[in-house]
């Protein structure tokens, strides 16, 4: 008898051992910042063993943009971080490992850069969390659980004043049910939006509906790499950044692009004639459950990128997008050009 309980015991504790010893992919999926000095910013997208994502550091400085790729296991998230050249050859690569522990990353490495070397960096979720959209937005850590509704007060910055499905972060895409208008009137960072119908500033045109400037494009890559602007203006208005990786396009949205939450790694690019795909990845903030992502379908004519966006943790409406509906992006930027955005 005492032989049976030492075994029970022993298999008890070898339990124990193996949760403590088991990751959480929850613990480590989204963005994480440094809390001070220089800073690095990490974008985790985590999907059963791969791991992809981004890197940046001064994140509206689209020449800061790096591209993540690893795997996810029992040592964490060993991962490469590729930095790419103009025409999307790699520049460098950073090899690095990151380490969940107690509510804060460790990631430490060697940086590939001419002159570097070893390096360790400890990130923090951003305590500013998500901004708010008309429906509850759930995040990761759970904590003290989802930001309310619009109107709640509550988020990473002011909510939206007046319109209907009112949205200014990054990836703060809403489901396909809800409108992507922008808002009318001011909100938080700036003002002087157009009013829902695509007029111009100060309501010119107002009413009459969008009015598409021209043929739609059939595209090649060289229309849409670069830096396209949209959602508001000030600090708030996102950024979506497009690169050249290897054979593949990559990206990023931002806005306010110093806080992780107001983020989201772009990927799976596909252009089919006047169409493209891509999906915005979210991790650790959004509607519904996570992780989860946001298929955005465009189109471009003259410099004007129309967008739609249906998230995929919802049921798709009953008929497919009006290419003239959604919301519009101005570019693209250079790349180039943006470099020293602080």
């Amino acid at each position: 008898m005492k032989t049976t309980k030492t075994w029970i015991l022993l298999l008890a504790m070898f339990g124990v051992s193996g949760v403590a010893l088991a990751q959480n992919p929850d613990d480590y999926r989204g963005g994480w910042r440094t809390d001070g000095g220089e800073p690095h910013t990490y974008e985790f997208s985590i999907r059963g063993e791969q791991v992809r994502g981004i890197y940046c550091t001064r994140c509206s400085d689209a020449t800061t943009l790096a591209f993540v790729d690893g795997k996810f296991g029992a040592d964490g998230v060993t991962f490469v971080v590729t930095h790419v050249r103009l025409d999307g050859s790699t520049e460098y690569q950073d090899r690095a490992n990151a380490k969940f522990d107690d509510g804060k990353l460790i990631v430490t490495g060697t940086s590939g850069a001419p002159g570097g070397g070893p390096f360790r960096r400890v990130l923090i979720k951003d305590p500013r969390g998500p901004d708010p959209l008309p429906v509850p937005v759930n995040k990761l850590p759970i904590g003290d659980g989802p930001v309310p509704p619009i109107g709640g007060g509550r988020g990473g910055g002011a909510a939206p004043a007046g319109g209907r499905g009112a949205v200014r972060t990054p990836g703060r895409f809403i489901p396909a049910t809800l409108s992507l208008e922008p808002a009318q009137g001011p909100r938080g960072g700036g003002a002087g939006q157009a009013p829902r119908g695509g007029g111009g500033a100060g309501g010119i045109g107002g009413g009459r509906g969008y009015l598409q400037p021209g043929p739609w494009k059939q595209l090649k890559e060289s229309d849409v790499i670069g830096v396209w602007l949209g959602f508001g203006v000030g600090v708030n208005k996102q950024y979506f950044i497009i690169r050249k990786v290897g054979d593949k396009l990559r990206g990023m949205v931002c806005g306010r692009c110093d806080n992780p939450y107001t983020m989201a790694a772009l990927d799976d690019f596909v252009i089919n004639g006047e169409i493209m795909t891509f999906n915005i990845l979210h991790e650790d903030w959004g509607p519904g459950s996570l992780p989860s992502h946001n298929q955005a379908t465009v189109r471009v004519a003259q410099n004007e990128m129309r967008l739609n966006t249906q998230m995929d943790n919802t049921p798709a409406p009953a008929q497919p997008p009006n290419p003239n509906g959604g919301t519009s992006l101005l570019g693209p930027i250079s790349i180039e050009t943006t470099r020293g955005n602080l």
